[in-house]
């Protein structure tokens, strides 16, 4: 098999409430581009067949660190991906406390953050919102994420 040169692709994590509509939003977002993949952090979840603690409020040391499995797994599938030229959509929980976490297993690397934040009797327990879905479908989330994407980037650290 011939290896074709391509630029790596982009990272875009979408997160939000639970209720937010990630996974939808996310796999439509990834539909819309010319060459993309969705990473989903539920279905990586769900890899864990036995043994899985789920979070609760205050997260048990157990939780985070398979959250951080989670994340540390769709990253790498995300990275596999890109550089073979595709744009890589992930989508996950509300990243919340623990942004900074997430960035530095990104790191050193650009990504797009995009917070959905759907009315509040669609999802509670928020933490800091981009992108107001209230009132908008599937089509106009989408089409907002793409024109405002620019507007996502995040540097991680080196």
């Amino acid at each position: 098999m011939t290896e074709v040169e391509r630029s790596p692709g982009r990272l875009i994590v979408i997160t939000g409430a639970q209720a937010a509509g990630r996974a939808t939003v996310g796999y439509a977002v990834a539909a819309r581009l010319p060459r993309a993949v969705h990473v989903d952090g539920d279905v990586v979840s769900a890899m864990v067949v036995s043994g899985g603690v789920p979070i609760t409020l205050p997260a048990p040391p157990a939780a985070v660190e398979q959250l951080f499995l989670r994340w540390l797994a769709s990253i790498a599938v995300a990275e596999t991906y890109q550089q073979a030229g595709f744009d890589a959509v992930v989508t996950d929980t509300d990243i919340g406390d623990f942004l900074e976490d997430f960035l530095d297993f990104v790191s050193p690397a650009p990504l797009h953050l995009v917070m959905l934040d759907p009315p509040a009797d669609e999802g509670a327990g928020r933490a800091a919102q981009w992108l107001d879905t209230s009132g908008q479908s599937l089509e106009e989330t989408v089409n907002d994420i793409l024109d405002r994407l620019p507007e996502t980037a995040v540097e991680t650290r080196a």
